[in-house]
């Protein structure tokens, strides 16, 4: 019975010497890399962090985390935390997943028009689609997009002063053949971003009770005018394009040539 009661304490011991070795060696790796090459710690980011997201969000949304690399190989503005300097400024690209964050990454949010990356000598004009109505969920900023615009017509394919939108005839064409899309949902009161809001799966602040959208585009004046005109007199649907996609105006089609 001794001998059993010694050798149960004796695995007992074996087992806590173990464990702490394990843990020393986890804490030891934490800190050190190859030898001979002095620790850094630097940020990453955990996930996308896209354009305009300020430096007091990435803080407090946690959105990077710590890791150790050798010094060798870290860039000289390499963040090994986030000073309250940064605070107001706003990354102005997104920063991709396990990326190092970079002080370079930081600047005024008026650079980019309050958080939007606006193509030159364009404007941005936001409308609300319904999900269906722009390719199911797929598009996203960055996307090209022709925008048709379906609206009551008379015979002669111009815009009814009908306003119902059953019975009656109905003309459907192209608005406008390309144009960018640079923003998907809406900003948010917290700094959340349309692209950090898609990232996360919540849907919350991008749909309305509508099971809308808020897509917004980089226009110049003259579409601007017609495509916030086509928000009060018709529908719009949104098509996906590539580089090859080969959209023109024409003359569309109504209920009489549908299917002619």
């Amino acid at each position: 019975m001794t001998r059993r009661i010694i050798g149960v304490l004796l695995a007992i011991v074996l087992a806590v010497l173990g464990t702490g070795a394990v843990l020393l060696y986890v804490a030891s790796a934490r800190n050190s890399v190859a030898a001979g090459q002095r620790a850094v710690h630097i940020l990453v980011a955990k996930d996308r962090i896209p354009a305009g997201t300020s430096g007091d969000r990435i803080r407090n949304a946690a959105l990077t985390e710590d890791i150790v690399v050798p010094a060798s190989t870290v860039p000289e503005d390499a963040l090994s935390q986030l000073p309250s300097a940064l605070d107001k400024l706003v990354v102005t690209a997104d920063v991709q997943a396990r990326q190092v964050l970079l002080r370079g990454m930081f600047g005024q949010a008026t650079k980019l028009s309050g958080g939007l990356d606006i193509p030159e000598g364009t404007i941005a004009v936001s409308v609300a689609i319904n999900v269906n109505q722009q390719v199911g969920g797929f598009v996203r900023p960055g996307s090209q997009v022709a925008i048709f615009d379906t609206y009551p017509s008379d015979d002669k394919g111009q815009v009814s002063s009908a306003t119902t939108t059953t019975g009656g005839n109905r003309m459907t064409r192209v608005l406008l053949p390309r144009v960018e899309v640079i923003a998907v949902g809406t900003f948010g009161t917290d700094g959340v971003t349309s692209n950090q809001v898609q990232q996360n799966g919540d849907k919350s602040t991008q749909q309305n009770s509508g099971g809308q959208i808020i897509i917004t585009v980089a226009v110049n004046q003259a579409d601007a005018e017609r495509l916030i005109h086509a928000t009060s007199t018709g529908a719009l649907y949104l098509a996906l394009l590539t580089d090859s996609s080969d959209v023109k105006p024409d003359n569309g089609v109504d209920n009489s040539s549908l299917f002619s």
